[in-house]
């Protein structure tokens, strides 16, 4: 309605009022009154209205602003194994299953394992896998089935290792790796034919390095105990059928001889290093034996490193307790009691033992022993006598496999 309009409408009613006696400066205030509050409420209403059509009025749109994308998370290299399938198919066909026969009408059985290591068919195997004696007749077993036989080259029976020579050829053949720096930890893959289940790979690590087993070597005198030393120590699964088998590393290469295993226990497989067999091989391939020498004493390890030897004067000593007769040591005078420290000038430690120098000498060569004896350092000198010849070998509590 307009203002107008409506301060007439209020004078009409003033006037129309049933009180005649209301005075005029009452009804103008009256009126002024309510003028002013339609003023302000019509003020206020538009003044709501002006500013709730600015907040409906559509305004300019704001730059639209591409959602962030997740960045992508970064790639986790896998953690799955490596596989050595394309390895195997590669090594597996050099590797044989040895089988001998001991008389005319025992059954032939598949007792070891071997590899070749040359293209015109010579193997590696154990010598404990083969008859003792060459007459055997000796087949090998092909990783296809296939049987051929083969003839004893040489077998080396105080350092367990034999050779076989196949006919016919070519053959594949394994690296034979020499010397290796191993160090435990590194994988290793064991091929073998364990309880006659032919082409049989096995994984492990290397466990342990430089390990010695007991044994007893059957000679032409009687038994000997002289144990293998410097083995290598893995828990890639090894069993009876193993023996004679390849210890390879992750590249194929083959770094060991699988020869033992711990009867009482498992995954405790124990390898001949490959560098002492390559050392010696040209001499049993060429001989069919390998000249070992006989020092001739009973001893014990003197080590300060012990708690038994604390306080010890020598570094490192062999303490002998008694000396075979017609030996070595005997021809030298050396006498129970006395304490070797040194052999041709080399002072013996942990890392270089008295068998180690004694096998490092050549059968026949004259050998310096330094020994010490009541206070005094003497040097005695013999010649270095070979053993006597090897049968047979039974390592003790821990049977060949």
């Amino acid at each position: 309605m307009p203002i107008l309009e409506l301060i007439g409408s209020v004078e009409r009613l003033m006037s129309e009022s049933p009180s005649p006696h209301r005075s005029a400066g009452v009804s103008r205030w009256i009126v002024g009154l309510l003028v002013l509050t339609v003023i302000l409420g019509t003020g206020g209403g538009a003044a709501s209205g002006y500013l709730a059509g600015r907040a409906a009025a559509p305004s300019q749109p704001a730059p639209q602003v591409a959602p962030e994308q997740p960045t992508a998370a970064a790639a986790i290299p896998s953690a799955a194994p490596p596989s050595y399938v394309n390895l195997l198919e590669q090594l597996m066909p050099a590797v044989v299953t040895v089988e001998a026969r001991r008389g005319t009408f025992s059954r032939g059985a598949g007792i070891g394992t071997g590899f070749f290591y040359s293209t015109d068919g010579r193997i590696l195997t154990n010598a404990h896998v083969l008859p003792e004696d060459a007459s055997g007749e000796v087949r090998v077993m092909l990783a296809d089935g296939q049987r051929i036989p083969a003839t004893i080259v040489g077998r080396d029976v105080w350092g367990d290792v034999a050779v076989l020579q196949a006919e016919g050829g070519p053959f594949p053949a394994l690296e034979l790796a020499g010397d290796t720096n191993l160090r435990v930890g590194e994988p290793v893959l064991a091929i073998g034919s364990p309880r006659n289940f032919r082409n049989t790979a096995t994984l492990g690590i290397v466990s342990g390095l430089d390990r010695l087993i007991p044994r007893t070597v059957n000679t032409d005198t009687g038994p000997m105990a002289i144990p293998l030393r410097g083995l290598i120590q893995t828990d890639a699964a090894v069993n009876q059928g193993n023996s004679g088998g390849p210890l390879v590393d992750a590249s194929g290469r083959v770094i060991g001889i699988n020869t033992a295993v711990q009867s009482n226990a498992n995954d405790i497989g124990f390898a001949l290093p490959i560098g002492d067999v390559v050392r010696r091989l040209p001499e049993l391939e060429s001989t069919g034996t390998v000249a070992r020498g006989l020092l001739g004493v009973r001893y014990q390890l003197i080590d300060p490193e012990l708690d038994s030897f604390a306080g010890s004067p020598y570094p490192y000593a062999v303490g002998v307790s008694a000396v075979m007769p017609d030996t070595t040591a005997s021809a030298a005078g050396v006498a129970a009691g006395d304490l070797i420290v040194a052999v041709n000038g080399a002072t013996l430690t942990r890392d270089f033992t008295l068998s180690q120098a004694i096998d490092g000498a050549a059968v026949g060569e004259t050998i310096t022993l330094s020994v010490r004896r009541q206070g005094r350092l003497l040097d005695l000198q013999a010649e270095l006598v070979p053993r006597p010849r090897a049968i047979n070998t039974t390592p003790g509590t821990l049977p060949p496999n």
